[in-house]
């Protein structure tokens, strides 16, 4: 399966996406890097939407694409909301072309801490983040 294109996990990496946010010293700041993360992110077209998996347990509409060469994962998502696009960079960003061992031992709660985010989001985005990080676990098992 071919998977659209990115920056993230391959250009920008959990460390670089880290100190950058850590640069931002007010939530507006982190705000608009958010955005243009997201922005980066490839648009699914509606045929990728319909093979890709709709993650549960999101408010906003989450699919994620995946695929495996054996020893590493490769993973592409879409989200219908600007913030969500930008929070799926950072996932991205974290997983993308990593070993199943690398995923497995990631916390993507410190990662949003160490970036300064996770006071900054609702009960319901930490909930969504929550079940992208299941969802990315599960497909690397």
């Amino acid at each position: 399966m071919d998977l659209p294109t990115h920056p993230f996990g391959s250009e920008l990496d959990q460390k670089m996406v880290t100190e950058m946010l850590a640069q931002h010293a007010c939530w507006e700041d982190k705000y608009r890097q958010l955005i243009l993360w997201g922005k980066r992110l490839p648009t699914f077209t509606d045929e990728q939407k319909h093979t890709a998996r709709l993650v549960n347990g999101c408010e906003s509409d989450v699919w994620f694409l995946h695929h495996s060469d054996g020893c590493r994962h490769y993973f592409a998502a879409d989200s219908n909301a600007r913030i969500v696009k930008g929070l799926l960079a950072i996932v991205l960003a974290c997983v993308h072309g990593q070993h199943p061992d690398t995923i497995h031992a990631l916390d993507l709660n410190h990662v949003f801490q160490q970036a300064g985010l996770s006071h900054h989001l609702s009960e319901s985005r930490t909930n969504g983040l929550h079940a992208i990080a299941q969802y990315v676990q599960h497909q690397t098992a």
